[in-house]
């Protein structure tokens, strides 16, 4: 009977199982960031608004990926600090200028990123 098991397809679920936990392990790890957690709760008055105005399947689409889009690129910005933080340490940079703009510059995608997502909600929400 072991003999039908394709050993090769186990081991690709695995990996595919891992990379999730792994993932999931980065959700977790983000959750002490002050920023993330203001966009998460963001993203939960964002949930009940859409909920309380009725918002039609397209726009709650719009209002998921705006969602998603913040809170990816804040995970993105949440690693890019953390390298540059240990790059830093590592080599001995102290304040660097080039980290400092490197970390700026992650911020600053994330601020035009929300600033997006924050006209997509006055468009959806004050629809008439």
């Amino acid at each position: 009977m072991g003999e039908d098991v394709d050993t090769g397809s186990i081991t690709w679920l695995r990996l595919r199982l891992l990379s999730f936990r792994y993932a999931l392990r980065g959700i977790w790890v983000a959750r002490t960031g002050p920023n993330f957690r203001i966009q998460m709760a963001g993203a939960g008055a964002a949930g009940i608004l859409a909920a309380a105005f009725g918002v039609r399947r397209t726009h709650l689409g719009l209002v998921i990926l705006s969602i998603v889009v913040v809170l990816s690129a804040e995970l993105l910005n949440s690693a890019i600090e953390r390298i540059c933080d240990l790059v830093a340490e590592l080599h001995s940079l102290g304040c660097d200028a080039r980290v400092r703009d490197i970390k700026d510059l992650a911020a600053a995608a994330v601020l035009v990123v929300c600033v997006g997502a924050a006209g997509i909600g006055v468009l959806v929400f004050t629809q008439g």
